[in-house]
């Protein structure tokens, strides 16, 4: 007989006894409007009524979790919907291991080289596509999805069941009246379920320049919930911060600035502490996304928050990638052509390195794996190809790199909690018409009226994220053809010209890397996030 190991480092952990065996549940399982129990929770991994009414079951929860339910050499462990707390496992001479550290699980199956298909995600996308990490033997639990193992007199066996995809199936009608008073009522339920999980600690909002971190300090104004702190980073003056500023100061809500700088961040990115949290938050799976890292130790250390308070990103569903193209190609009545979810798919998630040898690198390496899941050489109806575009986005980046970076409010002893991820609110969107896709025209005008009417702002302050983001394209584009005329020596006059270039970002967190390096990698073609990739991989590979 195999074993069967489990491991588990956070001390978030809860054991409970089960009939024959026992359950580790990590986070809050909610079920019909309750937070349920260790046990409670448990038992919902359990198949004795069958796989079928166990989807169900597991669909019908809501909140942020992992599970684990072992009975003797039977074991069910399961991530939830958005795979907010990831499980890693592997298998080894017959024995199986189970963990939240994916380099316990590497170690206990002796791997030792990173992957060559698997590197290819890494470099160009950030993180691993599929249940694989870097390394061959290292598996994850994707989003939605329970790992199944037996072992037997018949020998072991691993299964695999999905019984989650965020999948759109876009309603027709356009009675957009009904749709925001249903929009109304499942973010007041979302509002009531983060409040019910704080129970009286102090909320912490990371509040940008755009709509969704806006939603979320809106409805803690609504509610007059008494503990809030809203803040904001990066560069003095950059734009985000002021927006962020006018939104907690017309909604009454306390608010801080934390100033990014390139020295902030070379002097913090050489450290143990730094690289240890780059490793941690990888899983072997992704890039840590450091937006929120230095504002959040440095909030800690400063003791501007409180020990375990509750930090509420405004990561959401709610998608505005999606190409101009593909709704375009509805109103005219024809199909998107064979190759354009590829090049779509590519341009969107696998441009950390733009380089002809990136684009190379994908043809070659990403490409036939997407395949296997994507249907990419067919031409496609314009709603299914939103589908399998939404579908990839939700699995891949949203999953393994937005909702990844709550890694930095627990590495500094914090809770946090999604509710732009909670069920009912997922849920609406994956029904809402096309319409409502198209540059999320709907959830902005929902927004920006609650605003107005809880803070009593009626102009409106628009997305400072996707101006900086508009800004930023031009500005690279003016960059890279001054690159390729006049050359280095326009430099200093660029920096000029362009207020907050020699910062870098926004973030100012091109201080992050070695100057000799960051422009070797740029001009190989890598973006900041590909330096990043390409620096992790340099030191750990």
């Amino acid at each position: 007989m195999s074993s069967i190991q489990c491991h588990f480092t956070s001390p978030r952990w809860q054991e409970c006894e089960i009939s024959g065996g026992r359950g580790f549940v990590r986070g809050a399982v909610w079920l019909n409007g309750h937070c349920l129990s260790p046990a409670g929770a448990i038992k919902q991994l359990d198949q004795i009524d069958g796989v079928t009414a166990w989807r169900k079951r597991m669909s019908d929860m809501s909140g942020f979790y992992a599970m684990v339910r072992q009975v003797g050499n039977h074991l069910v462990a399961a991530v939830d919907r958005v795979r907010s707390i990831p499980l890693f496992y592997g298998v080894d001479a017959g024995n199986v291991f189970l963990s939240d550290d994916a380099d316990w699980v590497r170690q206990q199956v002796g791997e030792e080289r990173i992957d060559a298909d698997a590197r290819a995600d890494f470099e160009l996308a950030g993180y691993v596509t599929g249940g694989d990490t870097l390394y061959r033997r290292v598996k994850q639990l994707r989003a939605g999805e329970a790992l199944i193992v037996n072992d037997s007199d018949l020998g072991l066996t691993l299964s695999l069941e999905r019984y989650f995809r965020f999948q759109y199936y876009g309603m027709s009608d356009r009675d957009d009246n009904r749709r925001l008073i249903r929009l109304e009522e499942v973010v007041e339920e979302a509002c009531e379920q983060m409040v019910r999980m704080a129970a009286g600690r102090t909320i912490v909002v990371p509040l940008s320049g755009g709509y969704d971190s806006r939603l979320i300090a809106t409805l803690l104004a609504r509610c007059e919930y008494p503990k809030v702190l809203t803040y904001a980073y990066g560069h003095r003056d950059n734009r985000e911060a002021k927006v962020s500023r006018e939104v907690a100061r017309s909604l009454g809500l306390p608010w801080t600035f934390v100033e990014y700088s390139q020295s902030a961040w070379s002097g913090v990115a050489d450290s143990e502490e730094y690289w240890r949290y780059q490793q941690w938050a990888s899983g072997w799976n992704g890039i840590a996304n450091m937006q929120d890292w230095l504002a959040v130790k440095l909030l800690t250390e400063q003791d501007k928050v409180e020990p375990g308070s509750l930090f509420v990103p405004g990561h959401c569903c709610v998608t505005g990638f999606l190409l101009s193209s593909v709704f375009e190609a509805k109103r005219a009545g024809r199909l998107m052509e064979a190759g354009e979810l590829s090049e779509a798919i590519r341009q969107r998630h696998f441009l950390l390195n733009a380089s002809e040898e990136g684009k190379a690198l994908f043809e070659e390496r990403v490409r036939p794996r997407l395949a296997q899941d994507y249907t990419l050489d067919e031409a496609l109806d314009p709603d299914e190809f939103i589908r399998q575009f939404i579908l990839f986005g939700w699995q891949e980046r949203q999953a393994k790199f937005i909702i990844n970076s709550v890694r930095c409010f627990e590495f500094y002893g914090h809770d946090w909690w999604m509710p732009l991820y909670e069920r009912d609110f997922m849920a609406f969107w994956q029904a809402v018409p096309r319409h409502w896709l198209e540059r999320r025209s709907g959830y902005v005008t929902f927004v920006e009226n609650l605003f107005a009417e809880v803070s009593g702002q009626k102009a409106p302050l628009g997305n400072a994220a996707q101006q900086s983001r508009q800004s930023m394209r031009a500005r690279l584009s003016r960059l890279d053809a001054f690159r390729r005329g006049p050359g280095r020596h326009m430099k200093r006059l660029l920096k000029r010209m362009i207020p907050g270039l020699s910062q870098g970002n926004t973030l100012a967190s091109t201080g992050r890397f070695p100057p000799e390096t960051l422009e070797r990698l740029r001009s190989e073609g890598y973006s900041h996030n590909g330096v990043a990739a390409q620096m992790f991989l340099e030191r750990f590979g």
